[in-house]
Order: structure tokens, then C-alpha cells, then sequence
């Protein structure tokens, strides 16, 4: 009798357990349902990332040119200096 009713009871323990560990398709549709949000999520980021590295570019690229044109502009005031000291020596030597 011991064993008949041990028996019943792993039967029923099994049937619970197995209705309850499998998913239900609602449950499944709902984890597609949030794979491809995740999904979308993370193609928006990549295209946010995407974009984010293109103003970067074109940020530097302003940059190297206003750089250049300091440069440009340093060494024309540099000049420029030179040639007033030249002409304030020649003035003082006077």
C-alpha cells in the first residue's frame, strides 16, 4: 500500500511539475515580443552610436582646419613682429 501510494504521489508530482515548468505559447509569444524590442533597442543605439561618431569626424575636421588657420595667422603676427622690431631698431640706431 506504502508503495501504491508513493507512487500516485511522484505521478502527480511529476504531471505539476511538468505543467507548470513549460512555457505557455502566450509565454513565448511574449518572450519574441521582447527579443525584437530588445532587438530594435539595440539597432536604434547603434545607429545613435553611428551617428554620434560621424559629428564626431566632422567636428575634428573643423577643428584641424581652424588649427591651420591659427597657425597661419600666429606666423603672419610673428612676421609682422619681426618687422616692427626691425623697424624700431633702425629708428633707435638713427
Amino acid at each position: 500500500m506504502m508503495k501504491s501510494t508513493l507512487t500516485k504521489l511522484s505521478a502527480v508530482a511529476l504531471t505539476l511539475g511538468l505543467v507548470t515548468g513549460c512555457a505557455t505559447t502566450d509565454q513565448l509569444t511574449q518572450m519574441q515580443a521582447d527579443i525584437t524590442k530588445a532587438q530594435e533597442t539595440a539597432d536604434a543605439a547603434m545607429a545613435s552610436a553611428n551617428s554620434a561618431g560621424s559629428a564626431a569626424s566632422a567636428a575634428e575636421r573643423k577643428a584641424s582646419a581652424a588649427m591651420s588657420a591659427a597657425n597661419v595667422a600666429q606666423a603672419s603676427a610673428d612676421e609682422c613682429a619681426e618687422k616692427c622690431e626691425r623697424m624700431m631698431q633702425k629708428s633707435m640706431a638713427k
